[in-house]
């Protein structure tokens, strides 16, 4: 995980062996039991750190020095880390006027710290407190004493053999599991390789047969731009570019496989156009022109089938100011169906556009319609004050934050989507069972974090507790089928596939994985590994594994999990042929099944 926010807090730690640096009357946890939300940097560092259990590249020239038998570390270094550990905003201010001064502003705090090189006195929030050992200017940098910013912060700190460790859980470092992970710890630490240059990437698109397809970038007119280009490569044979007309988009949503195809944006001779290209016979055609759109000044949103019909939502402009038009494709040509400011989720019954859109400038409220494709007459399904297809987060310390949700479902003559009042700040999504003609609302759950209609019930995760939990189509007949918080989920073969863990909000959304059989009820661990991601399909079950014992993993007939890749898996890619992978500190692209 790349991380280039501007770093900042330090370090002091008195090295003996295995010694406790901050510590309370609490009761201590192992290692790998806080892992995940946790710092962990060694004293022989180098560019690599885990930050709450990934291992992560810091990118700055940081060295980490010894002094009279104490350890000192770089103020950005360490603000940068504690507040990616707590997703809290910390910035460091420093006055070339004042060049000894440094002050530490902890906004999720609300604590602002004051330090001054070669002083024993701290000042939080304006009240002094004093330090064993005072702030250092060390190669022109300030390093500050560990201790006293982890009192400051409310941090644990402890100096585990070679390995300084930052949480906010006291340390069991003499239970058998911390010992048995600090050697692995240690040696995914000891890496001094770089990261994969960007120039040098590749993306995988897909594998068909024993051939391997992918995109490369490439820089032309001195760098001034920047094309994508599509490779093969079969077996152990050398990769070949495959020529394709014109400039070629494959980033983003300007590609898509649909029923093993790869539908992208293609511009010739100053028009765009939607090309299909086939992995059976390596031959690119043109399905449609895209008229005046210009893939420079915006996105291909979204396209896809539905009852055999194709759509295309084509975006125009940014995310401020910009829009999206959705377009029916028919004889060849795309007919314009409506624009919206930005299509949340659409769906499509006989002659009838059902869909939700999104304009926070102008409204929220009353944005779930229905649109006739023939004649072009549009109403509200809405209830008066609601919104759909959001979920709103009021926040403590003030603001309203809204992420939209992909979950839009229309089965037998009802639409099923989340829904909340707007003016009641309270209020929180929850699936609402709504007529086709909009005569009927029904609020079925409790508020939710996102649902899942399958066959004849809904399943959803609890808004406050993260669990899961199901009911009929009525909103009856409620169960709770797991206790446990979860992160992501996923459907397959009559079993939920789902990690279990803490969402820490700083992009790294760790957990357990676990199967739940909907026929028996029956919950089985399938892994005892952190997972930051799981792909399901034909060939197997697969996961990306973070921490001491990271890689690419598949769960085995016996439900053991089997390691194909020990090392740090960029991207990978599930197909029917096995999967795609990419390394972080390796070039090109392997497959494994």
């Amino acid at each position: 995980m790349k991380l280039f926010r501007t770093l900042i807090l330090t370090v002091i730690l008195l090295m003996a062996g295995t010694s406790t640096l901050w510590a309370e009357e609490t009761a201590k946890k192992p290692l790998d039991e806080v892992f995940d939300n946790a710092v962990v940097i060694p004293f022989n560092y180098h560019d690599k750190v885990f930050l709450n259990g990934q291992k992560t590249d810091v990118f700055g020239d940081y060295t980490l020095h010894q002094r009279n038998g104490r350890v000192f570390v770089p103020i950005r270094m360490m603000g940068y880390l504690v507040a990616w550990m707590d997703n809290s905003h910390c910035e460091v201010v420093w006055d070339p006027q004042k060049p000894d001064d440094v002050i530490l502003v902890n906004q999720g705090l609300k604590q602002t710290v004051k330090l001054t090189v070669n002083s024993k006195t701290m000042y939080i929030n304006n009240q002094p407190q004093t330090l064993d050992v005072p702030p250092q200017k060390i190669e022109g940098r300030v390093m500050l004493p560990l201790r006293g910013i982890a009192e400051a912060l409310d941090k644990k700190i402890v100096w585990f053999d070679g390995l300084i460790v930052i949480s906010n859980d006291a340390i069991d470092l003499q239970s058998p599991q911390s010992v048995a992970i600090k050697d692995k710890i240690k040696a995914k630490l000891a890496d001094y390789r770089k990261e994969v240059a960007y120039e040098k990437k590749v993306t995988p698109v897909a594998k068909y047969g024993d051939t391997v397809y992918y995109t490369k970038i490439k820089y032309i007119n001195n760098g001034q731009k920047m094309i994508e280009e599509l490779y093969k490569k079969t077996g152990s044979g050398p990769e070949v570019k495959i020529e394709l007309p014109g400039e070629n988009r494959f980033n983003n949503n300007d590609n898509k496989l649909i029923n093993n195809e790869l539908y992208y944006v293609s511009t010739i001779n100053g028009k765009s156009e939607l090309h299909i290209f086939s992995f059976t016979d390596n031959k690119s055609r043109k399905l449609c022109s895209l008229g005046r759109w210009n893939p420079m000044d915006g996105w291909l949103a979204d396209m896809k089938f539905i009852n055999d019909e194709f759509y295309v939502v084509l975006h125009s402009g940014d995310l401020t100011m910009g829009s999206e038009d959705l377009y029916k494709l028919e004889n060849g040509v795309l007919k314009e169906i409506t624009g919206v400011k930005e299509f949340i989720s659409f769906d499509v019954e006989g002659k009838f556009l059902y869909y939700t859109d999104f304009h926070p400038i102008l409204y929220c409220t009353e944005n779930l319609f229905r649109m006739n494709m023939e004649t072009g007459e549009k109403q509200t399904l809405a209830e008066k004050e609601f919104t759909y297809g959001i979920s709103r987060t009021v926040h403590e310390q003030g603001g309203t934050s809204y992420t939209a949700s992909n979950s839009f479902y229309i089965k037998d003559g009802y639409v099923y989507v989340l829904g909340y009042k707007e003016n009641d700040p309270g209020d929180k999504a929850s699936v609402y069972k709504i007529s086709l003609d909009g005569q009927t609302k029904n609020k079925l759950t409790p508020p939710v974090k996102t649902f899942w209609l399958v066959d004849q019930a809904i399943y959803y995760l609890d808004s406050s507790t993260g669990y899961l939990a199901t009911v009929d189509l009525e909103g009856n007949n409620k169960k709770t089928l797991v206790d446990k918080s979860i992160l992501d989920l996923k459907f397959f073969d009559g079993n939920i596939y789902y990690t279990v863990g803490k969402d820490t909000g700083t992009g790294a959304r760790l957990g357990k994985l676990y199967k739940y059989n909907l026929s028996s009820g029956q919950e089985i661990k399938l892994s005892n590994q952190s997972v930051s991601e799981f792909l399901i399909g034909k060939t197997g079950i697969y996961y990306k594994a973070e921490g001491y014992d990271l890689g690419l993993y598949k769960i085995g007939a016996n439900g053991q999990s089997i390691c194909l890749v020990d090392d740090t898996i960029s991207s990978f890619l599930l197909t029917d042929s096995g999967v795609v992978y990419t390394m972080r500190y390796m070039e090109g692209i392997y497959t494994v099944e």
